[in-house]
């Protein structure tokens, strides 16, 4: 503390104060270095802000580059994306026009099916109603060949004419008239009731086991008694007894007339088989009458007749009344001469799928 406290010596500090010769040049030297470094320092910083704009400025160029390179990369992506939705779109479009043309065709198509559909309605109708007027003129056909059935094929023809009549067709006028010919040729034939024949028939067979055989029965000999003694019973004088007596001598021998040879008595055994016999020949002729077999249905009734008559007693009820139901039964034709319809079919056949009118021939 005391050494720091010391004031200078005067040698020292006259030396300083005192003066020097070369003390200017000094000076100037030392002011030349100094703007020397204030110029260096000045372009220093001259250079380092340029240096510093020129770093902002390339930075600001490289930023406005990248921006512009972003912004491009973005247009380019935005003007490809839009690219792609155009496309999109066009292809979209172009699709949903096919879709509206194709519509708009198929539309055009069903407007015209439908009224061809209309237009052809009635061609339609025609044909389903000549197809069904077929099948009747077969159906009447068939019935009339294979079962003999008259009344059926009445019907039928009926019911394809009037089928024909619906269609209001000018060019059908030949058919039906073929057809209404075949109507009445049908009608003139006398139609046989066979389920009735037929239940009658049955009737008879069940009625031969009370048919009477042919032999007298006690009854006549009883009869026979009476009357001797009734005639014995009438002499009243001697006039009488001579004509009594010739009475009596002429009824021990009895004289009878038959008309067929006489037939020996049936045992009961032959009996029964009579009977089942004629139940089988009765049989037969019901199942010719089905069959529309006339010449068996004939002969088999003819042949029960036959065999009533020769093996029971014609003159009893039961007999007659058998005898009569043969009679009525042989009076019917089972199987006429039915008229062929199957040309009316073959007709409308052809019609039907060729147009093809009937010859005028056919018509009459």
């Amino acid at each position: 503390m005391t050494e720091t406290n010391k004031k200078p010596e005067p040698t020292k500090k006259a030396e300083k104060n005192a003066p020097h010769k070369k003390t200017p040049a000094k000076k100037a030297k030392k002011n030349t270095t100094s703007n020397t470094g204030a110029y260096l320092l000045i372009i220093i910083v001259i250079i380092a802000s340029v240096a510093g704009f020129y770093y902002l400025w390339q930075q600001q160029q490289l930023s406005g580059s990248k921006q512009r390179d972003f912004s491009n990369t973005i247009e380019q992506e935005l003007a490809r994306y839009t690219e792609k939705l155009k496309q999109q779109q066009i292809t979209i479009e172009q699709k949903n026009d096919a879709k509206i043309e194709k519509l708009y065709s198929d539309q055009a198509n069903l407007h015209d099916n439908l009224s061809k559909l209309i237009q052809n309605n009635k061609q339609l109708r025609k044909d389903w109603l000549l197809a069904e007027a077929e099948y009747l003129i077969q159906l009447a056909n068939h019935r009339l060949l294979l079962e003999k059935d008259v009344s059926t094929a009445i019907v039928a023809l009926k019911t394809a004419d009037k089928r024909l009549a619906e269609i209001s067709d000018p060019a059908l006028l030949k058919i039906r008239s073929i057809i209404a010919k075949d109507i009445q040729r049908l009608s003139n034939i006398k139609t046989v009731d066979l389920a009735g024949l037929s239940v009658t028939i049955s009737a008879l067979s069940d009625n031969i086991a009370n048919l009477p055989l042919n032999t007298p029965g006690p009854k006549t000999k009883k009869t026979t008694k009476d009357e001797k003694n009734t005639e014995s019973l009438e002499v009243k004088s001697l006039k009488d007894l001579p004509a009594a007596i010739w009475r009596d001598i002429k009824g021990l021998v009895v004289i009878r007339n038959h008309q067929k040879p006489i037939q020996p008595l049936l045992s009961s055994s032959q009996h029964f088989y009579l009977t089942q016999n004629l139940a089988l020949l009765l049989e037969q002729s019901r199942l010719a009458l089905l069959n529309g077999q006339n010449s068996i249905y004939q002969e088999r009734l003819s042949t029960t007749r036959k065999w009533i008559s020769q093996y029971f007693d014609t003159e009893h009820n039961v007999t007659r009344n058998m005898l009569s139901s043969i009679d009525e039964l042989q009076k019917n034709d089972i199987a006429p001469n039915l008229p062929d319809i199957s040309a009316t079919f073959s007709i409308i056949k052809q019609y039907r799928l060729h147009g093809k009118q009937p010859e005028v021939n056919k018509v009459k």
